[in-house]
């Protein structure tokens, strides 16, 4: 399977080395999540009505589509190079915001910022696939999807700090600060390891008319045929859907029932960052132990459970975060161990894998998106709750039966023995 247990493998997971794609990450969730609650702030910036500055989040989730084409270039040519340049693609898309706050200009760096993600997580999680073993590769995956907490917990209460006293464009301009460090950061401290795989194709071997040195067939080579890999596809799809179909609304649902403020919404976002950092925390300390697919299968359970409970818990504001906190423990731990598993389903097309996967949870978060205010409408919360319940079984039940557990699961001397 290509496992690394030798000393590249300790230097890949050493602290420098993952607390600087902790804090790559931090900053490029942070452009993501610090958008949310102060896009009201954001529109009247840039003189346009909320509808307006709605579409910039929209067309940030399409660039998500664009991952298939950064998976072979994570292949072909070093998983540090996407990850420099998602970096870069923030730095700049940061900077022109901040420099010349225009709406035409915000399109750009929004379309950027979306770029960036995806350029950046897949080959980070394939970089990271390629040198740490397959049974010690849950808990280090854990440890970087941190940075979605920390960019919740940390990134917006620093970016209403600095709207405050220094303007809307500020936050943006600390983003593009804080992505050079990040920038600088990898560029000195992650070692540029070599393939664990064989190279896919020589350059020397490609023909005429391919400026990339792109073969499409030979970069689908570890997944023509590997229904598993495809089918776990339609796994993370399923379950961002379903969380999403709720996301959308659950601000609506808390203010209509329970006539919150804005202030108090937040406090209500604060236990959702808290309920995923626990969620993260726990994947990283049990996914290894328990197995990746077993992992997965208990949380998306406890998951389809909690969407059935939530609109129950709407008699009172305590136990409806109760019920907030659960959900989003369940998919946040959920969906931190499904990265594992789904990084050794094909070890020799590992980062066009794993960016096939964002787009396909880019499609179920574009798909959650649409439904979820037309089946808020029609049945409040439990219409949401019932079919979000439903994508979560339907992506259990693909998972048990069709997506096996990689033999690299087992540790190396149980699978000398067996």
């Amino acid at each position: 399977m290509g496992e690394s247990t030798g000393p590249q493998a300790q230097t890949v997971a050493s602290a420098g080395v993952l607390g600087t794609i902790l804090f790559s990450r931090t900053t490029i969730n942070s452009s993501f999540r610090i958008v949310y609650p102060f896009l009201p702030v954001i529109s009247r910036g840039l003189g346009v009505p909320l509808t307006a500055a709605s579409f910039l989040l929209t067309l940030r989730a399409l660039a998500g589509l664009s991952s298939p084409l950064f998976g072979p270039l994570s292949d072909r040519y070093g998983r540090r190079s996407l990850m420099l340049a998602g970096l870069g693609m923030l730095a700049v898309g940061a900077a022109l915001l901040a420099g010349r706050p225009t709406y035409g200009v915000a399109t750009v760096a929004f379309a950027l910022f979306g770029l960036s993600k995806t350029a950046y997580d897949p080959a980070m999680q394939a970089y990271l696939g390629d040198a740490i073993p397959y049974h010690r590769r849950g808990r280090v995956l854990g440890i970087t999807e941190l940075s979605w907490s920390a960019a919740w917990l940390v990134g917006v209460p620093a970016a209403g700090f600095l709207i405050e006293r220094a303007g809307w464009q500020s936050p943006f301009v600390a983003l593009a600060l804080l992505a050079l460090v990040g920038l600088l950061l990898t560029g000195r401290l992650l070692p540029d390891q070599p393939r664990q795989t064989p190279p896919i194709a020589p350059r020397c071997a490609e023909p005429p008319g391919s400026p990339l040195g792109l073969r499409p067939g030979k970069l689908t080579a570890g997944l023509r045929h590997n229904w598993s890999a495809w089918l776990s596809l339609a796994v993370g799809l399923l379950f961002m859907f379903a969380i999403e179909n709720v996301f959308v609304v659950y601000g609506a649902w808390m203010e209509a029932t329970f006539s919150l403020s804005v202030s108090a919404l937040g406090v209500a976002s604060s236990v959702i960052g808290i309920a995923e950092a626990v969620g993260e925390g726990a994947s990283a300390g049990l996914v290894d132990r328990l197995g990746k697919k077993k992992a997965v299968l208990g949380g998306l359970l406890l998951n389809a459970g909690a969407y059935l409970l939530l609109p129950l818990l709407a008699g009172n504001l305590a136990s409806a975060l109760a019920g907030l906190f659960v959900l989003f423990l369940a998919f946040e731990f959920s969906i931190v161990s499904s990265f594992p598993l789904i990084s050794e389903l094909a070890p020799g097309a590992r980062g066009t894998l794993m960016a096939l996967n964002v787009a396909a949870m880019s499609l179920g978060r574009m798909a959650g998106s649409l439904t979820a205010a037309p089946l808020w409408l029609h049945g409040d919360l439990v219409l949401n709750a019932v079919v979000s319940c439903g994508a979560t079984l339907a992506a259990f039940a693909l998972l048990l039966l069709f997506v096996p557990e990689p033999g690299g699961s087992l540790e190396p001397e149980e699978r000398s023995r067996r």
